[in-house]
């Protein structure tokens, strides 16, 4: 088994998809003879069995349709699309039993919004950097993904295929820019001018690539015809632009620039804490401009001296403008009137490295000492230093014009920080200019997430506004527009929703609410004590205090004011519109209360959660516990232990266990075992409406029907289940369908001969006579209203009931139309879920227009304009807004209306004022989806089978389908391709959690078992000729093959195939029956049945009950591999939000709303159930014993009545739970015998030197217990205000139950005793038959600093049983520590070998023996080099890693013990992780290193012949063979002298030895 392992330089993966590439082969000869480790010989197998949870990047951008809202996020090598959707509420009409779902953010623009996963795409390397770019007639934005070494892609999203679109590559990895001998590479970063003008990329730690783009301008300068949106790129090393620049820290691009205009923050010279007397302030700041034409950089303006541990900077917009730098422990504000800038400073280590004594000259030689550094001086600094803050990590956002939200690395606490200028520069959403003076900041007493990165999400709804405003802004338009969407001018509310992307813990999106003239400030909030504000601190007052925008009157301390103009000036003064109201003095607040009548200012809430697995530092597998005494039956063929694995993830207060379980265990209530069941294969359950019965319990199921061959038994639910035997139902043979129709107001049952209609008692309305002897219905499909009967000769009849009348009459039949499978779909009135071609000509503001006469695109994708149609003048743009701009730039807008600019289409103005609807969306659409025996597939719209979609051979799978519609003469002279998959079944359902805006799905179930599933997407762009892909060879948009803008009436629909890696088709046993051949073994035929049998079971409101876990709706497929097609509708299983900090209070002014239920993401996932073997039928169940549950008979005919476990989120890759430690996890193992987890956790403690030293003194013997060392009294007396100690974990073993995952024992360590490894191992022992015994053994390590000797221990334990407590019966087992041995050096890594113990103890390794299980004697040792990390055993052979070093290959003699190294990997490498590898009689070794690769190493002494073509297979590669379009796999196919099935089969056998979980 491939384990991953986690360290401090970052995660590495032991299935990656970055291969060795030319590293794969090693060493095969050396002169000395020596033994050697090679390339493996046996092919391996590597596929991520789970992507990446923790997110690296995220950026804001609109890349679905133009005006969009999304967020893309980037997890390590996936790439996710999110959208940000209002939330919606349902309303219910008090006359009728309509139910009309309303979009509440039509209705109130505060509405909640939530994250919808639109699209994920794998890719093939890591993303290092992420950037987002507004290219030229370009109505969607452009992604820019940076790829390790010096790679970047320029790619578009397509609407129509919901795929990647790659417009560009570029690639810079040449030998003359590589750096020689270069043990660490910097990893590649890319910026874009917020202009779109260019971009910037930096490599290799001193070079740095400038891509222009091509803007949308007239003139002879510029080439239009040019078919790719940019110029040629350039490189230049970055000591060009300055030689004193040595290492780039960060950079970007500034606002509102003539050109592109470039600020680095670099390093002149390295130092590190050590060394700051000597060398300090050695990061600058440099701005130049860019001149992509002439390749030039002029310099702007510098600022040389900054601390040496500035990380970041942030380009500010207007009207602020400037830079913000970010260090450890200071803000830094910059710009070219403020130099050296101005600093708030939120710890007491800010400056303390100038109060070092002086080096001696030797150390300071060629470096010029900074005498008097002006960025210290108490004039520039706004004094925070009490509060002992740390901004280490800390992420910053924009959340007004000159307000930021501070997010600190170290434990998520949250801080307002204010740019304050002077009085007449405004402030908040009253900013005028950038007159910055000093800080003011807050205190929120609250934390959030450990964000790595923060975003402002735009805005929903403003498509047509923020596009035209996108097109301003290229043409020099002030940037504040694009911060004025979030503010409503005319309610004086502004509402920001912030995305907190973690690589820790859960990401969060975070609405901040800001009320204009609302109150602010308590305890938390004052001005900087000391430097400008001068109101604390003991220092003077330089600068004075800034008068209030809203509110009382406020004191200025100002002399030469009063002297000039008088009292005048302490006036009150008539506040400017969009003026906030002031942050309150220390002297002015109130213990954390604000006036009811007073609004607070800032309102926080947490409104969606992405849940994050990140880091893993270690996991381990063990047995699935359940609280259920009903055991699962698999097949009789399948040998399968229910594993999961736990890891360690987390940090902090945020450290956490992560369950993960890719197979749906389904938590068993009442299992029924009788022979009248055993025969049933299928089952249906159905609500109908009692006038008698209560509200709730209408929402029940009162029948469950199941039905074989011969009979039909109809059961009621209730507290018991009670078998029905005098009713209206059929029962005498087999049934059809049964479902609830009229609303839920009657009961419909299909027999093979008729259709019968019930009540809710099960009285019989109606009877329906269907067929005859040689015809009978075979299968059906019902839209409430509406019934579609699939006859045995491929007919149809249509069937419509009547709310009035309550009856149902025959509207329409369809003989001989050779229909195989057919199933209806309702799209409600107003979702644009199905649109037909005219209803998206009408949104575009397009006309019924000749084809040749339409507008065509340029880009080749489906959401891009021609430049022709999108091309605008600088003067036209900007013609309605001359006389205003400088008015608004000073004061923004006065008006609180919004105004859509004039170059916005009527027709999206019209969708903007929300009068866009028409007649035919008032009205319900019903299509019926119907699959021909010819393979082709048509969409008919009911009632009179008007055909308005059509796909000649659908069977073909193609990865796009578009629609053909030309008459079938003219289809005669088209080839046709051979017939693909033989479909037996279709469904088409909408799935999402929300109503207003559902997907689509169109599933298919094929003769061989697979899973087809298509998405449904509205075709936009109808202007292209090519031919439909129905091969899926290349991703070009679907659309007619004959040319001509299609029918009106006709859908504009693409079909886009959903990938997923779950093999539902059954393995073919093969024989051999020629001597020499194998070909498929028969197989038993099925037993023969008149009517088909339904494997695809829908279902809704399946989950956990009340306010547990989460609801979802999908789809059930039965077989012998059944699997769940799922998607979320929200619930609470990661119930996140702000936590207020101990000890402190939430800031007066500042209110944190209760986290809301978590929302789904709308994203389709697919599970696999094969725990309880094949699954004949399913049936959703809700009643008073399975609430929100599901019913299923499984092929030994056990009757299941079931809930899914409510703990876990199945909105993922894989069903993942998550338990909250609060606690940090770094180790955890199983342990078999008593099937428990230990676990090593830590919490914070502060490190204390001088405690440290006693306690290395007192283990070395130098003093004895009860001496004290002398602590220095100057160090006792030194003033630690502001100051934050070290911190270093106070460390314990934790034993785990598996059933509810709570501690049950806990064995605390010594101080700064730190868990290196932790491993439970047989040892030989006395006290068992077999000699063997499990014990825990845990090594560990004591570092007390950097001048004293590091040392550790081996701990031994037994895991014993012991009377649990009354209240907890887990409390079973307990710890016994057997052994402790002190040694010298700390114990890295250990592991058994045939009974004895392995421990690896600084740069030895040393074998021992437990004898009589009381202590450890070493017998055997071998010297190894610098660390070990990873020890692994088979039989009598280590293999083991260092750091540095490599990988030795070890065996061990027993007689006389001895350790000898039998071979080893002589070239460099960095390993973090070792495994033996298996294959039959193979034995290899895999092995990961820094770089994240893979190797494969195996032990040849003897081999003389040069390597044979040797690889790691990409297994996420062939695994996407199974979701290739038919033609595709048997080209592939043939190419490789095989078939699909045999493929498959490979495939499936692969899946079967590796499917644990």
């Amino acid at each position: 088994m491939l384990r991953a392992y986690e360290c401090e330089r970052g995660w590495v993966r032991a299935g990656g998809r970055e291969g060795g590439g030319g590293k794969g082969v090693r060493v095969l000869e050396r002169a000395d003879g020596a033994p050697f480790l090679c390339s493996a010989e046996m092919f391996a197998w590597n596929s991520n069995q789970h992507q990446a949870t923790a997110i690296d990047h995220a950026v804001p951008c609109s890349v679905t349709h133009p005006g969009a809202s999304n967020v893309a996020v980037a997890r390590g090598a996936m790439l996710q699309i999110y959208a940000s959707a209002s939330a919606t509420t349902t309303a219910t009409t008090s006359n009728t039993n309509i139910i009309t779902n309303v979009t509440a953010s039509s209705a109130n623009p505060s509405a909640p919004r939530a994250l919808k996963l639109v699209s994920e795409f794998k890719l093939n390397g890591v993303v290092a950097s992420l950037a987002v770019v507004r290219l030229p007639a370009r109505p969607t934005d452009s992604l820019l993904l940076a790829f390790a070494d010096a790679k970047m892609s320029l790619v578009d999203y397509s609407t129509s295929s919901s795929s990647l679109v790659t417009v560009s590559i570029h690639y810079f990895e040449r030998d003359e820019f590589k750096k020689e001998l270069t043990a660490e590479k910097e990893p590649p970063a890319v910026r874009v001018d917020p202009q779109s003008r260019c971009a910037a990329l930096t490599f290799y730690g001193d070079r740095m690539a400038i891509l222009p783009f091509r803007q949308d301008v007239t003139g002879d300068s510029e080439d239009l015809s040019s078919k790719y949106p940019f110029h040629p790129s350039y490189v230049f090393k970055i000591s060009e632009i300055d030689p004193k620049i040595k290492r780039i820290i960060d950079f970007g691009f500034l606002y509102d620039y003539i050109e592109p205009t470039l600020a680095i923050l670099y390093e002149r010279d390295h130092t590190w804490t050590g060394r700051l007397a000597a060398r300090n302030d050695t990061r600058s700041l440099l701005v130049v401009s860019l001149n992509t034409t002439k390749k030039t950089f002029p310099r702007l303006y510098e600022s040389p001296h900054l601390p040496y541990n500035c990380t970041a900077l942030y380009p500010l917009p207007n009207p602020v403008g400037g830079i913000l730098v970010q260090s450890a422990n200071a803000l830094i504000y910059v710009d070219q009137t403020s130099l050296p800038g101005v600093a708030a400073a939120f710890n007491a280590f800010y400056g303390r490295e100038h109060a070092l004594p002086a080096p001696p000259a030797a150390e300071s030689q060629g470096y010029p000492a900074v005498r008097d550094n002006m960025l210290y001086h108490r004039a520039n600094v706004s004094d925070y230093k009490s509060w002992g803050v740390s901004l280490e990590g800390a992420s910053v956002a924009l959340v007004n014009p000159d307000t930021f939200l501070v997010v600190c690395g170290g434990d998520g606490e949250c801080l307002l920080v204010e740019l304050v200028g002077h009085e007449d520069a405004g402030a908040g959403w009253g900013r005028r200019n950038g007159d910055v003076r000093r800080f003011r900041a807050t205190r929120m007493g609250v934390r959030a997430t450990l964000a790595a990165g923060i975003v402002r999400v735009p805005p929903v709804g403003a498509g047509a506004v923020l596009q035209a405003q996108t097109q301003q802004q290229r043409h020099g338009a002030s940037s504040a527009a694009a911060m004025r969407g979030f503010l409503n001018e005319a309610s004086g509310i502004a509402e920001v929703d912030l995305f907190l992307a973690s690589r820790v813990s859960d990401s969060l999106m975070v609405r901040l609410r800001e009320v204009l003239g609302g109150e602010f400030g308590d305890q938390n909030v004052g001005e900087a004590g000391g430097g400008v504000a001068g109101s604390g601190g003991g220092g003077s007052a330089s600068v004075p205090a800034v008068r209030p925008r809203y509110g009382r009157r406020y004191e200025v301390d100002d002399d030469d004011d009063d002297d000039l103009y008088g009292d005048s000036m302490k006036e009150d003064k008539k506040p400017a519109a969009g003026a906030v109201a002031p942050s309150a003095t220390a002297a002015e607040t109130t213990n954390g209360t604000h006036d009811s009548s007073n609004p607070p200012r800032f309102t926080l809430a947490v409104v969606d959660v992405l849940p994050g697995l990140g880091p893993v530092r270690d996991m381990a597998v063990g047995e699935a516990k359940r609280d259920t005494t009903d055991e699962y039956t698999p097949d009789d063929n399948t040998l399968r232990r229910e594993m999961e694995a736990v890891c360690c993830v987390g940090q902090g207060v945020y450290g956490a266990l992560g369950i993960l379980a890719k197979n749906i265990r389904p938590e068993i209530h009442t299992t029924v075992d009788q022979e009248a069941i055993k025969g049933f294969k299928e089952v249906w359950t159905v609500k109908c409406f009692d006038p008698n019965a209560g509200e709730a319990e209408n929402q029940y199921h009162r029948y469950l029907i199941m039905s074989n061959e011969n009979m039909t038994t109809v059961l009621q639910t209730g507290r018991e289940i009670n078998q029905v035997t005098d009713s209206g139902f059929f029962t005498a043979g087999c049934s059809v369908y049964v479902t609830s129709v009229l609303k839920g107001t009657a009961i419909m049952q299909v027999q093979p001969n008729g259709v019968l209609l019930l009540n809710y008692e099960g009285n019989l309305i109606q009877n329906m006579e269907i067929g005859d002897t040689d015809t009978w219905i075979v299968s059906c499909s019902v839209s409430d209203a509406y019934v579609v009967l699939l006859l045995c000769d491929g007919g149809l009849i249509l069937l419509k009931s009547d709310e009035e009348t309550r009856r149902m009459t025959k509207v329409h039949e369809k003989k001989d139309a050779s229909i195989s499978c057919a199933s209806l779909y309702c799209n409600p009135a107003g979702i644009k879920s199905l649109q037909t071609v005219e209803a998206v000509l009408r949104q575009q503001g397009k006309s019924h227009t000749p084809f040749s006469q339409a507008s065509t695109g340029t880009y080749g994708t489906d959401n891009q304009l021609s430049p022709a149609s999108s091309k605008r003048k600088h003067s036209a743009l900007m013609a309605d807004d001359d006389d205003d701009d400088e008015d608004d730039d000073l004061y923004g807008s006065s008006s609180g209306d919004s105004k859509v600019p004039s170059n916005v289409p009527d027709s999206m103005a019209m969708d903007h004022n929300g009068d866009g609807e028409t007649d035919e969306s008032s009205r319900d659409e019903v299509y019926c989806f119907a699959y021909k025996e010819d393979g082709a597939l048509e969409v008919l719209k009911l009632p009179d089978f008007t055909q308005v979609f059509h796909v000649p051979q659908f069977d073909n799978l193609g990865a796009t389908i578009g629609d053909i519609f030309a008459p079938p003469a003219s289809l005669d002279g088209v080839e046709h391709l051979e017939r693909g998959a033989d479909i037996n079944e279709i469904l088409v359902t909408a799935l999402g959690p929300d109503p207003n805006d559902p997907v689509v799905y169109l599933m298919a179930r094929t003769e061989l078992g697979d899973l087809i599933i298509y998405k449904a997407v509205v075709q936009q762009d109808f202007s292209q000729t090519t031919q439909s892909n129905q091969t899926g060879m290349t991703p070009t948009t679907p659309v007619n093959q004959f040319g001509g803008l299609p029918p009106l009436h006709r859908l504009a629909l693409v079909l886009v195939r959903v990938p997923h890696s779950h093999l539902s088709r059954e393995p073919v046993v093969y024989a051999d029956t020629d001597g020499d051949k194998l070909k498929p073994a028969p197989k038993p035929r099925p037993q023969a049945s008149f009517v088909k049998r339904h494997y695809l079971r829908p279902f809704s409101n399946v989950g956990s009950a009340g306010n547990r876990g989460s609801l979802y709706s999908g789809v059930f497929m039965t077989g012998r591999k059944p699997c769940w097609i799922m998607s979320s509708q929200g619930g609470d299983v990661e119930r996140a939000g702000f936590e207020v900090i101990d000890g402190m209070e939430v800031a007066k002014g500042v209110k944190i709303q209760e986290a809301t239920r978590n929302k789904g993401k709308g994203f389709l996932r697919v599970h696999p159930s094969v725990v309880d073997g094949d699954i004949r039928t399913f049936a959703e169940l809700h009643n008073m014993n399975t609430p929100n549950g599901f019913v299923y008979i499984n092929d030994r005919g056990l009757l299941r009545l079931c809930t899914l476990p409510w703990k876990f989120n199945y909105d993922l890759e894989w069903p993942m739970c998550k338990i909250q430690l609060r606690r940090v996890p770094h180790k955890i193992t199983y342990h078999f015998d008593s099937e428990t987890y230990i676990m090593a956790a830590s919490v914070p403690s502060n490190f204390n030197l001088s405690q440290a030293q006693q306690a290395a003194a007192l283990a070395s013997g130098a003093i004895e217990q009860g001496f004290e060392l002398n602590v220095v009294e100057e160090r006792a007396k030194e003033d630690r205000t502001g100051l934050y100690y070290p911190s270093s974990g106070a460390y314990s073993l934790e034993l785990i139950s598996p059933v509810d995952f709570q501690t049950v024992d806990r064995y605390a360590l010594e101080v700064n005793e730190q868990v290196l490894c932790c491993q439970v191992v047989s040892l030989d022992s006395k006290q068992t038959t077999s000699g063997k015994k499990l014990f825990l053994v845990v090594g560990t390590g004591m570092c007390r600093g950097e001048d004293l000797t590091a040392r550790g221990r081996i701990l031994v334990f037994d895991i014993i049983d012991v009377v649990p407590e009354i209240d907890n019966p887990q409390s079973c087992h307990k710890f016994k520590l057997l052994h402790t041995v002190d040694e010298k050096s700390p114990i890295t890594a250990l592991c058994g070998l045939n009974g004895y113990l392995v421990c690896a103890i600084g740069s030895r390794m040393i074998i021992y023996t437990f004898e009589d299980s009381e202590t450890l004697n070493g017998i055997a040792f071998l010297d190894t080099n610098i660390y070990v990390n990873n020890l692994s055993s088979i039989k009598n052979t280590l293999v083991l890693s260092d750091v540095v070093k490599g990988v030795w290959f070890v065996g061990f003699q027993e007689d006389p013990p001895k350790l000898k190294m039998l071979g080893k990997d002589y070239n460099p490498m960095q390993v973090y992780g070792c495994e033996y590898i298996v294959d039959d009689n193979m034995l290899a070794f895999v092995v990961s290193d820094q770089e994240k690769n893979l190797h494969m190493l195996a032990y040849q002494p003897e081999w003389s012949g040069p390597p044979g073509p040797k690889s790691i297979l990409d297994g996420d590669l062939l695994f996407s063979f199974i979701s290739l379009p038919v033609l595709q796999q048997r080209e592939i196919a043939k190419g490789v002298g095989s078939t699909i099935e045999r493929i498959v089969d490979d495939l499936i056998e692969v899946l079967t030895g590796t499917d644990y979980f």
